[in-house]
């Protein structure tokens, strides 16, 4: 256990890296869309991207990881599986080439998604099937399922909102004086 507390390092800077450039390229992906088309007016297959627009993503994600991937990383290491430095080492880096091999192929994953596999296939592996908490597991992956449609929902919803708002025209009197 020793030495992979000392593996354990190299495969948590990988993990993070290929996690950083994964979750960076799903949510800015659409976002470089919409800045290219308003940019430019047009459509095409590749956008020049702007490196602000990469730098924003970056510090979205650590907003988010220091707000509250503290209590998915809390649930992960303490309420899922039994951890340790072994164990954390072949979850860190089964998800790290999972997620870069996809990334590669240009498949969206999600790396939260690879790291719970991993590390409920660590645990059945190392324990057994009682050594997982199927509950938090069932929990987990029905938020997953919930995600899609609430955010469509909300997105369709303050489409709808801006949509249906007033606009400055000649015939409703925002023009006069």
């Amino acid at each position: 256990e020793e030495l992979y507390k000392i593996l354990q390092v190299s495969t948590c800077t990988l993990a993070s890296v290929a996690h950083g450039s994964n979750d960076i390229a799903n949510s800015i992906g659409p976002l470089a869309a919409v800045w290219m088309v308003f940019s430019s007016g047009q459509v095409s297959e590749k956008a020049k991207l702007p490196v602000w627009l990469l730098l924003y993503g970056a510090v979205a994600l650590d907003i988010g990881l220091i707000t509250y991937g503290h209590k998915i990383m809390h649930a992960l290491g303490t309420k899922f599986i039994y951890h340790s430095p072994s164990r954390g080492f072949c979850i860190q880096l089964a998800s790290m080439f999972t997620v870069l091999f996809f990334s590669k192929m240009g498949v969206p994953v999600s790396t939260t998604h690879c790291i719970c596999g991993a590390t409920a296939a660590v645990g059945v592996c190392g324990g057994g099937l009682g050594a997982v908490n199927w509950r938090m597991l069932l929990t987990m992956f029905l938020g997953w399922i919930v995600t899609v449609p609430a955010a469509g929902l909300l997105s369709g919803l303050s489409f709808l909102m801006i949509a249906s708002a007033p606009r400055p025209m000649p015939s409703n009197g925002f023009f006069e004086l």
